[in-house]
C-alpha cells in the first residue's frame, strides 16, 4: 500500500510540468558513503544511487532515487570484569532504498545550484548476522546538495548529503545513517508545448 501511494505521487509530481511548457529533466548515477549514527550493530560502507530529477513547479524540484549500500562489519567489545574482554564482530548487511526527493532550488540550471532536500522512501535492511530479523522500514531524509555547471549547463557535478531515519517499533526506535552521494546530471530539455 505504502508503495503504491509511493508510486502515485511520483507519477502525479512529474506529470505537472508538463502543462508549464518547458522544464529541465535530469538522469543522474551517483557514488558515495553511508554512515551509521547512534547505532553499533552494522559499520560504514561504500554506497551507490540513480536518479531522475525533474521541475515541478517555480522553485519545486522533484527527484526518484533507487540506492544501496553495502554496510561494513562493527565490532563490539564485551567486558567480563576481571580485565577480561572479548570483541564480537557483527556483519555488516546491505541497506536499499526507492524514494521521492522534494528539492527546493532555482527553477533552471545556473552555474552554480544549491538546493534543500526533503524526501521519503522505502528501505529495506538486509542484515549479514542470521539472527538479525530483516527490516522493510519507510523512511524520511533532510539534507541539501550542490549543483556545479561543467559543460553547457547540460552536464553537472552534482553532491547531496542528508540524513536518513527510519523508524519502527510504533515510532520508539529508528534506524539513523548520514548518506553522502557525488556524481554527474545530464540535463534535457524537454518540450511539452
Amino acid at each position: 500500500m505504502r508503495f503504491s501511494l509511493l508510486l502515485l505521487i511520483i507519477g502525479a509530481a512529474f506529470a505537472l510540468p508538463a502543462v508549464a511548457g518547458t522544464y529541465p529533466l535530469a538522469v543522474g548515477a551517483y557514488s558515495g558513503y553511508d554512515v551509521p549514527a547512534l547505532q553499533q550493530d552494522v559499520g560504514a560502507g561504500v554506497m551507490w544511487g540513480v536518479g531522475v530529477r525533474g521541475n515541478i513547479w517555480r522553485f519545486v524540484h522533484g527527484q526518484v532515487i533507487v540506492r544501496g549500500t553495502s554496510q561494513g562489519d562493527a565490532d563490539e567489545e564485551l567486558e567480563f570484569g576481571n580485565g577480561q574482554t572479548e570483541t564480537i564482530t557483527y556483519k555488516g548487511g546491505t541497506l536499499t532504498g526507492f524514494g521521492l526527493n522534494v528539492l527546493l532550488a532555482k527553477k533552471d540550471p545556473c552555474s552554480v545550484w544549491p538546493y534543500a532536500l526533503f524526501g521519503f522512501s522505502s528501505n529495506s535492511f538486509n542484515f549479514g548476522d542470521s539472527f538479525k530479523k530483516d527490516q522493510s522500514l519507510t523512511g524520511w531524509s533532510v539534507g541539501g546538495g550542490l549543483g556545479i555547471n561543467l559543460f553547457q549547463k547540460k552536464v553537472y557535478l552534482d553532491a547531496q548529503t542528508y540524513a536518513l531515519v527510519s523508524p519502527f517499533h510504533d515510532n520508539k526506535a529508528s534506524r539513523k545513517n548520514w548518506q553522502t552521494l557525488i556524481g554527474l546530471q545530464y540535463f534535457i530539455p524537454i518540450h511539452t508545448k
